[in-house]
């Protein structure tokens, strides 16, 4: 079985109270499993990560080539594959991304995309500790 102890962030102390993976959030995954296992939740996280390293890869590159709509689209498919998987507050992050850039309201974007960095980094953290050493 998957631990759930190890999904807190290990990035500050003010952070290791909160989940970067809610509970409730994977325990739904877990729950939709037909054999009562965690093969389901384990696939979802795999593919989670995948997908997550790829749309990070767009957002950056979009960003730094100053294509905001591409930066939106990704930012767009990540707050609903990180809202499924319980990286909530990754989830409203890029919700913050895709509305500023809906609104033209550009000026808060370099300063949410070093945030953006930062919590990417640690749902993949908490998504690959999850999942066991062979996912690193």
């Amino acid at each position: 079985m998957l631990d759930l102890s190890t999904v807190s962030s290990p990035v500050s102390d003010a952070q290791t109270d909160d989940s970067v993976l809610d509970p409730a959030s994977l325990n739904q995954l877990r729950s939709l499993d037909p054999t009562g296992g965690d093969m389901f939740l384990r696939k979802v996280l795999e593919t989670y990560i995948r997908s997550l390293d790829k749309q990070v890869d767009a957002a950056n590159v979009a960003f730094g080539a100053g294509r905001h709509d591409d930066l939106s689209r990704a930012a767009h498919s990540l707050k609903s594959a990180s809202a499924s998987v319980g990286a909530l507050k990754f989830s409203r992050l890029c919700e913050r991304i895709e509305h500023a850039i809906r609104r033209q309201e550009l000026g808060g974007i370099p300063s949410d995309m070093a945030e953006f960095a930062r919590e990417a980094a640690t749902v993949r953290a908490a998504a690959s500790r999850l999942l066991g050493p062979a996912s690193a």
